[in-house]
């Protein structure tokens, strides 16, 4: 699940090359200290190993015992179905969606390289590029060195559509981020990109990250 495109699209608000001083995303000198694992406040998981009961740090869930992944994936659903409202106009789904706004941002691509910048299988990917060429909404093309791969690129009728469907969805994410300072949103960018290159030395090769 792209649950990136949801940062990706963030992104382009504004917000994209911000920086914070304080590494983990916290002011200098108020950084989050190790968490103290003889804490009555520490979270037991997990059905005991030996007899012992597992202690996670604090942090590692929030009040209501959701994980960042958890609660990221909550996130990206609430997006995916306020996204699919605005899209249906042009009636695109959500993950042809993600296919048009790669290939605008990014120009021409070959095929696979598509697929793993969206994040779904090269099989995958077939029936959803065979849907949208024959619609008119991008075009593919016979590499020249290798007659067995294909290069995609919009047409000018999915450039249309993309320009017309994305400033309503970047007022959505900015919807969601009013209530948030510059300073809250450094702090917020800090963090996702930390977990990102943490993430991507355990992620194959099959997924590119944007």
């Amino acid at each position: 699940m792209p649950y990136c495109f949801i940062w990706y699209e963030l992104c382009s608000i504004g917000f994209k090359s911000c920086t914070y001083p304080g590494p983990f995303g916290f002011p200098k000198g108020e950084q989050m200290s190790k968490p103290n694992t003889n804490s009555d406040n520490n979270r037991l998981s997990g059905d005991a190993l030996d007899g012992e009961r597992r202690i996670e740090p604090p942090y590692v869930m929030d009040e209501r015992g959701r994980t960042v992944a958890w609660i990221t994936r909550t996130v990206h659903r609430l997006f995916d179905a306020e996204s699919q409202k605005i899209l249906d106009r042009k009636k695109i789904s959500i993950s042809h969606w993600y296919y048009l706004r790669v290939l605008a941002e990014r120009g021409e691509l070959n095929q696979l390289e598509l697929s793993k910048r969206v994040g779904f299988s090269s099989t995958t990917a077939v029936p959803a590029l065979d849907h949208m060429e024959k619609r008119g909404l991008l075009k593919r093309v016979r590499d020249p060195k290798d007659r067995r791969k294909y290069y995609v690129r919009l047409t000018g009728k999915g450039k249309m559509i993309v320009d017309e469907l994305l400033p309503d969805l970047l007022d959505l994410m900015e919807q969601t981020t009013r209530n948030l300072s510059v300073d809250e949103m450094r702090v917020f960018w800090k963090v996702m990109h930390d977990m990102e290159r943490v993430m991507t030395r355990h992620e194959s090769l099959s997924t590119i990250s944007d």
